[in-house]
């Protein structure tokens, strides 16, 4: 077994995958544990065959640590909506305009997420003390959505806090222990170094490549993003591969190579630690310790063996990066490359050994992680090959470049003036290609969400391929895979469908998804987050686009619209340029609204026809009948923008739904003579107390009633509006719930919800 840490690293991450879907009991998994390790020992020791015992092992170990890293009880579980008090060290500041965030670490507790809002902000390694809520990240709330709880608990944070100004008190400066504060003064050294002599722009990048700071202005990095070019702004192994390069090119002119593991091993241990040790520094720093050891007992190294190595040792530690997007795409591009380079370069027929090499290498990373970037990203750059070709090498000397400036100027600040003058127009050039690249027309496209098994499938073929199998057997097998895809997709198109309605988390505000048994796409309202907020949290672009493109609803059949509120309008006007909307229905306007002026300069600048209906018209959609409520031919001069918002039933056969809008009680008394029976009820207004009159919603008399809301500062959901739904109907709320996603065949309706099921 030339590879034995292969299937140890394979095996121990099956075993972490299972435990995210079945939750067992980590002591009955850690007794089996020993009981198959020690009789895979005794086995061994008796000179009989055990690997498959010992590899049964490291499988149930991979459960055992998975189980314990994903539910054993945090520390402030307990805490969850107290008002606490922590004293604690502060680390990765990051300052925005009006607030900062940065980790607090209490002694002998885990890590809290602070943002703090106004007052003095602490410096990195301050000791402070901070009082406050806590409250416990939440998990995915949306299909296809983003798990922040899983996010931060892989950085060993499980608590957030949000303070001003006046909760955060400063007890010591430059508190942390000796090590972390070497670390932190060299880092700031480094910073300073680039910063002295060098433009902004420039010095964040250099300072971001070398570090991992990323402290890159935003237009910049999506700049890196659509050219495919991000991980060249990841401390990754691009980076330990040039500086190992660099120190091997200095010490043979130094004539004194031999020496090479004594004096670049600490050397790129000593960096791991200064850019904060991600599992791609930690990757490449063990395979280039591997290979530089190896190569010094004169042993051959195997670079598989090595890298399969580093991810036993990360995810014994720390189980939960098998689920972090950066260790994926570090170890598969790794993985990619090892495997397809040769195979590939012998395809190439170009006279140029640097460029089929540059090709090689690109194509091979590429190729091995086209599934990961499509799945996580949903988009994918067409033109990323020419860039890396053109930008990887001169990006290379640029952080050569860098390297040499921090050393000398940790030495001497004045000597890395020089060479940071140098680096200048080597990285403006690099920026500027970047930027030409970014703006041609389609270079990065959206794409729908692949599933798992035809990522799988993909992955199978891969390594199929680089096998030492016949090509008799390669074909027999790929022809196999494929039948049976083929079968899966016939088997899926003729399965009949259910009508799929999933009312959106998208805090305070509205937002529904129809998934019509044809396959069509419908969006009702789009939630929104206000214009005057300090974040650049969107949610049309942070949790539509994904859901949609998670859905593989790249085009949308019909956008009905409640309102012109922005939050129920303004995650539409943020995806309408990005979505092949068919046509928009919305309500027949009775007041002037920006929103709406907005949304008519989006819709006729890409031709999508607006509709505006009002009480009596219908609109019919593969089978299923939307019957226009509201607005009535009269204006309700209350609160008009709410009151005469659009109001429809939906009749899917037997099934019946009631969206609202944000209707209040003047606008509810109107449709009391109406037909508005209806099974499910879209509470109006949030559950406000202005709406959900007692008569309203009796005579609506849903089984079911959703209340779409998020936190805020309007009383939503009223309590005794939520005390009577719960009275009357099966109550959800997207903010306790998450999404809510109901299926019907017409007759049944099946209700689940994204938290608790």
């Amino acid at each position: 077994m030339d590879k034995p840490f292969l299937y140890i690293a394979v095996l121990l991450s099956v075993g972490i995958i299972i435990s995210r879907f079945l939750e067992i009991n980590v002591v009955f998994l850690l007794l089996a544990f020993l009981v198959v390790l020690s009789s895979g020992i005794y086995i061994y020791l008796s000179k009989k065959n055990a690997i498959y015992l010992l590899l049964l092992a490291v499988f149930v170990l991979g459960l055992t640590v998975g189980e314990n890293a994903l539910y054993s009880k945090g520390v402030y579980d307990n805490l969850s909506n107290r008002l606490v008090s922590f004293n604690g060290v502060v680390s990765n500041i990051i300052l925005k305009d009006g607030f900062a965030k940065y980790v607090l670490s209490p002694k002998n507790k885990d890590k809290i997420l602070i943002t703090q809002y106004g007052g003095i902000y602490p410096k990195e390694g301050d000791l402070i003390e901070v009082r406050g809520i806590v409250e416990l990240p939440q998990g995915k709330r949306n299909p296809g959505g983003f798990d922040y709880r899983l996010y931060l608990k892989k950085s060993g944070i499980t608590a957030l806090i949000n303070v001003n100004g006046y909760s955060v008190r400063i007890i010591k400066s430059n508190a942390d222990n000796y090590a972390d504060k070497v670390v932190r003064r060299t880092r700031e050294r480094i910073t300073q170094i680039f910063f002295n002599s060098m433009p902004k722009n420039d010095a964040d990048f250099i300072s971001s490549v070398i570090l991992g700071q990323y402290n890159i202005e935003e237009d910049v990095l999506n700049s890196f993003r659509v050219t495919g070019l991000t991980h060249i702004i990841a401390v990754s192994g691009f980076n330990f591969g040039i500086l190992t390069l660099f120190m091997m090119f200095v010490l043979n002119i130094l004539h004194i190579r031999r020496y090479s593991p004594f004096i670049i091993v600490p050397l790129l241990l000593i960096y791991t630690v200064m850019t904060g040790a991600p599992s791609s520094a930690v990757r490449a720093v063990i395979m280039a310790c591997m290979a530089l050891i190896a190569m010094f007992i004169g042993r051959e190294n195997n670079p598989i063996n090595a890298m399969s190595f580093a991810a036993t040792m990360i995810l014994f530690f720390n189980p939960l990066m098998l689920f972090d997007i950066g260790f994926q795409l570090s170890f598969i591009a790794t993985l990619s490359i090892l495997l397809l380079y040769k195979p590939i370069k012998g395809i190439i027929k170009l006279k140029s050994e640097k460029i089929k090499e540059a090709l090689s290498v690109t194509l091979a990373a590429q190729i091995g992680t086209i599934p990961i970037i499509i799945y996580f990203f949903h988009s994918f750059s067409i033109i990323s090959l020419l860039p890396n070709i053109l930008i990887v090498p001169i990006v290379s000397v640029a952080v050569v470049l860098g390297f040499l400036s921090a050393i000398l100027g940790l030495i001497y600040m004045p000597l890395s003036i020089p060479l940071n003058l140098i680096n200048i127009p080597v990285v403006e050039i690099a920026l500027y290609l970047t930027k030409i690249f970014s703006q041609i027309p389609h270079a990065s496209i959206s794409v729908s969400q692949p599933p798992v098994y035809m990522m799988l499938c993909y992955y199978a073929v891969l390594i199929l391929l680089t096998s030492n199998l016949s090509k008799k057997i390669k074909i027999s097998v790929v022809s196999t895979m494929l039948f049976l895809l083929m079968a899966v997709f016939a088997v899926n198109s003729l399965t009949p469908k259910n009508l799929e309605i999933t009312f959106l988390d998208v805090g305070q505000g509205d937002s529904t998804f129809l998934m019509t048994p044809d396959g069509k796409s419908i969006l009702i309202d789009g939630g929104g987050r206000p214009e005057y907020g300090n974040s650049s949290f969107d949610v049309g672009q942070d949790i539509l686009m994904p859901f949609l493109l998670y859905k593989n609803a790249t085009s949308l059949d019909a956008v009905f619209i409640s309102h012109t509120d922005y939050d129920h309008v303004g995650g539409i006007l943020s995806i309408l340029n990005d979505v092949d909307v068919k046509r928009i229905f919305i309500g027949r306007q009775v007041a002037d609204s920006e929103n709406f002026k907005k949304l008519m300069a989006i819709a006729s600048k890409k031709q999508i026809p607006v509709f505006q209906l009002s009480k009596g018209d219908w609109v019919e959609i593969s089978g299923i009948k939307y019957d226009v409520l509201s607005p009535d031919s009269y204006v309700i001069s209350e609160n008009p923008i709410n009151n005469n918002a659009l109001v429809f039933k939906m009749i899917y056969k037997n099934v019946s739904i009631l969206f609202t809008g944000d209707i209040e009680k003047e606008a509810e008394n109107a449709l009391l003579d109406d037909n508005i029976s209806s099974d499910i009820l879209k509470v109006p207004h949030h559950g406000s107390n202005t709406s959900s009159q007692k008569k309203f919603v009796d005579e609506v008399n849903p089984k079911i009633s959703v209340i779409m809301v998020g936190e805020n500062n309007y009383g939503q959901p009223d309590g005794e509006v939520v005390k009577y739904l719960k009275s009357k109907s099966q109550l959800f709320r997207t903010d306790k719930d998450g999404a809510i996603i109901i299926e019907t065949n017409g007759t049944f309706i099946h209700v689940k919800k994204m938290i608790g099921d």
